[in-house]
């Protein structure tokens, strides 16, 4: 936990991003801290030097700390924790994993960002079917809503934490139970709340939690996390398989493919190694913070800037009830295209974005309520 005041992680990590401009936009990309940008920097200048000592003085340690502290942070075991490319690998990987007879359905939502549906999509060639919930007119969807189109022939239902396009949470708890309920595999992609919201995947019940790692986690593209409950991994097919995948992996001669016994056999070769120094520092970031009180003001800048926009005139989207909220704030103007008031903002030097036909603010803990005045000042009435 932090002994420092919040604020004070603004300067001291986030000085440049912030004399850059007001930056809103963690749900896309975050920026990196400093620490990372040193760690990556100092891992850059070692590999140039002496590559297989840095190999292993740095990014094996790196790799195995990074991965205890995504594992805490997801509340998953990390030797049940693998390392992947970013969320669409991870999601990838489970759907070609996964087995499944001709006939089997799979069920989600038809605001999913496309790296949770088109996976099953492409199992459309094994007789799979992929099924879509239309959320309610508010952007809302309940555990009912799913069950709904399940049956006894549902394998799967897998959607995200936090709906990128609306910001609207969901009740993971009872989504997993209503999928357990059917015999199914609940998988969640939990991108656009981790780093942001305290998470216990193990807990929730969720058999399969995947994430990237360059939104709210801070980190440098490139890099993920696939968790997989034990009771699941004999349902999954080896796919994906490389030098990465067995228990020795030194030992090329003779060949020996004895697969891991956890997820960590879908690692299936060099990681990316700058990716992960970075992960590591932006890790240590946040445990520092501490997800609680990173929680409490992303949540509070979140709601103040919803206050602020209605004060303005414009169309809050996103939920409000506490239970549903996350750092995601959509809204729209009564008249005007997204396009031209995004225009407007980047003019203003605040940078924003249009996802799922609306305009999107994504503060992080470091923003400030003055950063927020100045963003809701620059839109146009």
């Amino acid at each position: 936990m932090h002994n420092l005041p919040i604020n004070s992680y603004r300067e001291r990590e986030f000085a440049a991003v912030a004399a850059h401009s007001v930056y809103l936009n963690h749900a896309g990309v975050g920026p990196a801290p400093n620490r990372v940008v040193q760690a990556v920097s100092d891992a850059v200048a070692l590999t140039s030097r002496d590559p297989i000592g840095a190999f292993i003085s740095l990014v094996m340690p790196a790799m195995a700390s990074a991965r205890a502290r995504l594992a805490r942070l997801m509340g998953v075991p990390a030797e049940h924790l693998a390392i992947t490319k970013n969320t669409g690998h991870g999601l990838s990987l489970v759907a070609d994993a996964l087995k499944l007879d001709a006939g089997d359905n799979i069920v989600s939502v038809d605001c999913e960002y496309p790296s949770v549906v088109y996976p099953w999509y492409a199992q459309a060639d094994r007789g799979i079917e992929t099924r879509l919930v239309t959320p309610k007119l508010d952007g809302t969807f309940t555990a009912d809503d799913l069950d709904a189109v399940m049956d006894s022939r549902t394998r799967v239902v897998t959607l995200s934490w936090v709906q990128f396009g609306t910001g609207f949470r969901c009740d993971l708890a009872s989504i997993a139970a209503a999928a357990h309920a059917r015999n199914a595999i609940f998988i969640a992609d939990v991108i656009q709340g981790l780093g942001a919201l305290p998470l216990n995947a193990q807990e929730l019940g969720i058999d399969i939690a995947v994430t990237g790692v360059h939104k709210w986690l801070l980190a440098p593209p490139g890099t993920g996390g696939l968790y997989v409950a034990p009771h699941i991994l004999d349902r999954l097919r080896l796919v994906n398989m490389g030098a990465g995948a067995v228990v020795d992996v030194m030992k090329f001669d003779p060949l020996d493919f004895t697969v891991k016994p956890t997820v960590q056999r879908y690692e299936e070769g060099s990681p990316n190694v700058l990716g992960l120094v970075g992960l590591e520092a932006a890790l240590s970031l946040l445990e520092e913070v501490g997800i609680d009180a990173i929680s409490r003001q992303v949540l509070a800048l979140s709601g103040y800037a919803a206050e602020k926009l209605d004060a303005k005139g414009y169309e809050v989207r996103s939920p409000r009830a506490d239970h549903q909220r996350a750092g995601l704030v959509t809204f729209r103007h009564r008249s005007l295209p997204n396009a031209s008031v995004l225009k407007t903002l980047e003019e203003a030097n605040i940078v924003g974005a249009v996802r799922g036909g609306n305009l999107r603010f994504s503060p992080h803990f470091y923003n400030t309520t003055e950063e927020i005045d100045r963003a809701v000042d620059a839109l146009p009435g």
